[in-house]
């Protein structure tokens, strides 16, 4: 019983926060710019006497939208709509004959209800159901005008944050993840196949049975990158540099496509980093794919002995640019999703310089993967 009655009590401490403190400066200055903004402007336009009594909600959604902007209480739809239901709903309920204690807390219920069925949940519309029936003669003689102020607030928020969040690296409104894979086909991605599905996410949503303020999709990215620090954690500090190829063959930009093309067959290779050769940055890639595309057909029948090139081509017109590349301290956990999921075939490495220093193919993760089972497999 004592045991009990203190996990009881450590459970009021508070919970730590992942957000850096870079990242409170950041949702800080979006919340004073957008209040600094939004407040004055609806001063101007509808008086003080309506501004003031809505300036706490819309403090409280701009705690969402900055602070939180990948919530699904702060995305566009529940901010706007939202705050207009329940608004509306407090008006309706202020003009009733009710005493203003049943007409608040009635405003209040319908609201949650009303805002859950149209999935436009935002908690700030609570306390505008409650200025609408409290406010006083003061709003009461707007009735549902006063939706006009409420609509101006909301929509200029989510003007800021559209603006301020994706200026400073957070997505708004937050984008759903593509589904199916690059070969537009239904089966799931190669690290899902052995991996949890939508439906167990949803099943695990229901069983624990209260709302979550996360995303599906947050919530799916979320239990992928434990399942990845788990998968790093087990397999130990294998990185890059530990299974890439050194000894490579590469091209330069001024290079023409009939000699990229012998360089590739006569090392069996699929692509060629292309570098700069003085300083050996790399610039470009050039795959099979890449020269294929510009052949020209000597026959009805192709002999991929005998391929002929457009002549004056050079690899600076044809190869692809920027280059998906890694570091050498990159964990073969990254490199394996890179890998399979994102259609690459190899991953150049590179120094701090830009500088290729080594190769990535499939066949060496595969090799390396297979190295590092057999050393977990039990004596």
């Amino acid at each position: 019983m004592q045991e009990r009655l203190l996990e009881w009590c450590r459970s009021f401490a508070p919970t730590p926060f992942s957000a850096r403190p870079v990242e409170w400066l950041r949702a800080a200055t979006g919340i004073g710019l957008a209040l600094l903004l939004v407040i004055p402007l609806s001063a101007w336009v509808f008086g003080m006497s309506v501004a003031l009594p809505l300036a706490a909600p819309a403090a409280a959604s701009a705690v969402l939208l900055f602070v939180a902007p990948s919530s699904p209480f702060a995305q566009p739809w529940s901010v706007i709509v939202g705050s207009l239901l329940a608004t509306a709903i407090g008006i309706a309920m202020g003009a009733s004959p009710l005493s203003m204690a049943l007409a608040a807390g009635l405003a209040g219920a319908l609201a949650i209800i009303c805002l859950f069925g149209l999935r436009c949940l935002h908690p700030p519309g609570a306390a505008l159901a409650l200025v609408a029936v409290v406010g006083g003669p003061e709003l009461h003689v707007y009735g549902f005008q006063l939706l006009y102020p409420v609509a101006f607030n909301s929509l200029l928020l989510v003007t800021v944050a559209l603006i301020y969040n994706n200026l400073s690296g957070h997505p708004y409104p937050k984008p759903r993840l593509p589904k199916g894979n690059l070969h537009h086909t239904q089966d799931p991605l190669p690290s899902e196949r052995m991996s949890f599905s939508e439906d167990d996410v949803e099943r695990a949503l229901v069983d624990f049975g209260e709302y979550v303020d996360i995303t599906r999709d947050d919530l799916a990215q979320l239990i992928k990158q434990t399942e990845k620090h788990a998968l790093r954690r087990s397999m130990g500090e294998i990185t890059a540099a530990d299974i890439m190829s050194r000894d490579l063959y590469w091209s330069t930009p001024d290079c023409t496509i009939q000699r990229a093309w012998q360089s590739l067959r006569e090392h069996r290779l699929h692509s060629l980093p292309v570098l700069q050769p003085d300083s050996h940055e790399l610039v470009g890639i050039v795959t099979l794919v890449d020269l294929l595309k510009h052949f020209r057909p000597a026959s009805a029948r192709i002999n991929f002995g005998q391929l002929k090139f457009l002549r004056g081509v050079h690899l600076r017109t044809i190869m692809s640019t920027p280059v998906v590349s890694v570091t050498e301290d990159t964990h073969m956990v990254d490199l394996v999703f890179m890998l399979s999921d994102r259609g690459l075939h190899c991953l150049p490495v590179v120094d701090d310089q830009q500088r290729l220093v080594g190769m990535i193919t499939q066949t060496d993760l595969i090799a390396a993967l297979y190295r590092n089972w057999l050393k977990h497999l039990p004596d």
